[in-house]
């Protein structure tokens, strides 16, 4: 008797929750997500309290310009935008080889989903175009590295769709480099100058002994290694792997080609890039990044059309005013 009693609420439950289900999944057609359109957030500054006041204006005055090339021509459709400006990103003090402050215009596409037969907007990023003034290229090794002691330079540089080749400073000052992954990379730069350097075989045995030397325990058989190799090293680039040495028995780096699957290539600050009587807030070079999720990832939100009609009107944008940007670059 029980059993039997408890039957109806047990049933009433479960229509209860499919159709709550029901409601949260409801359709949403596509004129419902066209009318959501133009929807912007603006995200507060952030890490201004570490830069004068001097310097926090002229930084806003180029930020100013770089929000307006975006905002006044893209509309987003779909999604809502998300933007904002972050100053002070990289202290100087991380690097003094580096010259100038650092801080990063970003604009994001933000998930709108359907819930409960209504498109809302989530704080989810699907992806974003990110202007950044005085920014490293490439990672920055910290001091005192226990690994390698210099930075490296992402593969999608250089292992490129239709070539294997080393970056070069140019006259035009404006590189593009388009990833595996899609994501898109504009270097601007003063005329035939980059503001970093490759390490060369020479150097980057040099760091490795000096490493291993400053460990408590130093490895013998490592150091003598590298400092053979260093008797018969050039100046040429240091493309390297981490590999097991068959004569040591150990894991140790050797030189290798650029069309090397595992390979790296390191790179420093170039500090003579760098014009210290500028004014610290001068942009003396910019880095532009447009990235989004894949293909498969935008469309499995039910709006993917729409999202990869905003990334490549966000790629129109950048391409628009490259030259532009390009000329703020002191």
């Amino acid at each position: 008797m029980t059993v039997i009693r408890c039957l109806p609420l047990l049933l009433a439950l479960l229509a209860s929750t499919t159709s709550l289900a029901s409601a949260q999944n409801k359709y949403c057609d596509g004129s419902q997500f066209d009318a959501l359109t133009n929807m912007w957030k603006l995200e507060p500054d952030q890490n201004t309290r570490q830069v004068t006041a001097g310097e926090l204006a002229a930084e806003r005055t180029v930020m100013r310009r770089v929000v307006e090339m975006f905002k006044s021509t893209f509309v987003p459709t779909g999604a809502a935008g998300y933007y904002g400006v972050n100053y002070d990103v990289l202290p100087q003090a991380l690097n003094k080889d580096r010259y100038g402050n650092t801080y990063i215009f970003t604009l994001s596409n933000h998930k709108i989903e359907c819930l409960g037969g209504k498109p809302v907007a989530l704080d989810v990023s699907l992806g974003n175009v990110s202007v950044q003034v005085n920014m490293h290229f490439v990672g920055e090794a910290e001091k005192g590295d226990s690994s390698v002691g210099f930075g490296y330079l992402p593969r999608g540089y250089y292992q490129l769709k239709d070539k294997i080749a080393l970056p070069e400073a140019n006259p035009e000052g404006i590189q593009e480099f388009n990833f595996v992954d899609g994501t898109t990379v504009w270097w601007l730069t003063r005329s035939g100058a980059l503001p970093f350097r490759l390490v060369t075989r020479r150097e980057f045995l040099q760091k490795q002994i000096e490493i291993l030397r400053s460990r408590p325990t130093p490895s013998a058989t490592l150091v003598a290694y590298y400092e053979r190799m260093l008797g018969d090293a050039s100046d040429d680039v240091a493309i390297v792997k981490e590999a097991q040495v068959p004569s040591l028995n150990v894991s140790g780096y050797v030189f290798t080609t650029l069309a090397e699957k595992g390979n790296r290539v390191y790179v420093t600050v170039n500090p003579d890039y760098y014009d210290r009587s500028l004014p610290k807030s001068a942009p003396q070079h910019i880095l532009i990044r447009l990235r989004h999720l894949s293909v498969e990832s935008l469309n499995a939100t039910g709006n993917g059309a729409r999202h990869l009609e905003s990334f490549a009107k966000l790629r129109e944008i950048v391409k628009a005013n490259l030259a532009e940007l390009r000329a703020m670059v002191k």
